[in-house]
């Protein structure tokens, strides 16, 4: 059984990292507010590129995988994980992942209310600020902790496979949440950031394998010395 002692640790190793995110996310966003109608010259630019094959391209990159796909995803992934051998402790790492980039997501829109830009959209409006951008934080988050996850498989193939859609997806997307109006360059920038911030102290405090000195040390790291004993049994 895991430390008792393993839950404030945990606590720091999330709660306290992720309030400084959203407080940077609120100084950085309300600085960029100022920049605005820059930014909007920039998509603007991008649009004049717009053909029915990169708009449909567009819509189809952008809108597969919104917010509450990728909260489905991170809800689904905890009895996948679990019925494919993996500790409790790295189930709920994606899950995590979500939630605290939901959160830093939430709070700093609701701080710096950045209007979505003034130009054409190819998407339908939704209620929320344009900063950051929540889809691709969110969807970045889960990528993060699925390569982390990755790592430990043994075929070359699969681990190349998941490496890739976590480098390849969020390349689409960030620029494709532009071209259709939705965000500001400097949004999906954030969003990026955010969500390879919180997928990393997702898996700090729930993926990694413990040293034996650790407080919070459970069975997610007898999953991992697991998994590697039977590759080289194999």
């Amino acid at each position: 059984m895991p430390n008792s002692d393993g839950r404030p640790r945990v606590l720091m190793r999330t709660v306290l990292p992720a309030l400084a995110l959203t407080l940077t996310n609120v100084a950085v966003g309300r600085a960029l507010v100022a920049r605005s109608a820059q930014e909007e010259r920039t998509i603007r630019r991008l649009q004049r590129m717009r053909t029915p094959a990169r708009d449909r391209v567009a819509r189809v990159v952008s809108t597969v995988s919104d917010v509450p796909a990728s909260v489905g995803i991170a809800a689904v992934s905890i009895p996948v994980l679990r019925g494919l051998g993996l500790p409790w402790r790295r189930a709920l790492a994606p899950a995590l992942a979500m939630a605290l980039e939901t959160v830093v997501y939430l709070a700093a829109g609701f701080a710096v209310k950045r209007p979505r830009p003034a130009v054409p959209r190819l998407d339908r409006d939704q209620p929320t600020p344009s900063f950051p951008s929540g889809h691709v934080g969110a969807n970045v988050a889960l990528l993060v902790v699925a390569g982390r996850l990755a790592a430990d498989l043994r075929s070359p193939l699969a681990r190349g496979l998941v490496q890739a859609l976590g480098v390849g997806y969020p390349a689409a997307l960030a620029p494709a949440r532009v071209y259709v109006g939705m965000h500001y360059p400097s949004d999906v920038i954030a969003g990026v950031v955010n969500g390879v911030v919180c997928g990393l102290l997702a898996w700090d405090a729930l993926g990694r394998e413990p040293t034996p000195d650790d407080p919070v040390r459970g069975a997610g790291g007898q999953w991992s010395m697991s998994v590697r004993k039977s590759t080289k049994d194999g």
